[in-house]
């Protein structure tokens, strides 16, 4: 009965998450909090088929501020002070530091994260490098299978299925079609119930 209800509860969270999703498919602005970013609640947020805005991340320098400029007001925000922000192609990003990290999966239980490498040749293929957090409001780490073990200390269900289902660090971001999800995500999940 208990695996049941578990089981009951994560399908309503994701369909929950679902229908914020949807309803955000076409939107773009700026979470200042990790809260707002599970809620997806935008702020300056406009309708990208109706409106437009932009969103400047001042990556030069690695400057420490975004400008805004919506409604023809520019709005400056310190990067440590916002969570971070959604773009009309529906690509998110959170902010640590100065930089920007490309949120791989903002639905998902687990948030993986990825980096441009910049590269010192301009031939040189791109490159990332990965990162995780627990939940919306934890901070990032390197996406390993040590830091995801401690990150769930108590979850030794989840440890063993990451020890047989990933060889090497570098499969941990491995996307499960048939679930539609990261792989880690859906091992976390199963090991859960």
């Amino acid at each position: 009965m208990k695996k049941y209800l578990i089981s009951a509860a994560l399908i309503c969270f994701s369909f929950a998450f679902a229908m914020n999703t949807s309803a955000q498919k076409d939107s773009s602005g700026i979470y200042k909090t990790a809260s707002d970013f599970k809620a997806k609640k935008l702020s300056l947020a406009i309708n990208c088929k109706t409106e437009s805005h932009k969103i400047k991340i001042n990556d030069i320098f690695s400057q420490d501020h975004i400008t805004v400029v919506h409604d023809g007001k520019s709005y400056d925000y310190k990067k440590s002070d916002i969570y971070g922000y959604k773009l009309c192609n529906g690509e998110t990003f959170r902010f640590s530091g100065n930089k920007d990290y490309l949120v791989m999966n903002p639905n998902e239980v687990i948030l993986l994260y990825k980096l441009e490498v910049l590269q010192t040749k301009a031939q040189a293929p791109k490159t990332y490098t990965y990162y995780f957090s627990k939940d919306a409001s934890s901070g990032l780490q390197d996406l390993t299978k040590a830091n995801l073990k401690a990150a769930f200390p108590g979850n030794h269900k989840f440890h063993d299925e990451l020890d047989a289902n990933f060889k090497s660090d570098s499969e941990l971001t491995a996307y499960d079609s048939f679930h539609k999800m990261y792989k880690v995500d859906h091992i976390l999940i199963m090991a859960t119930n």
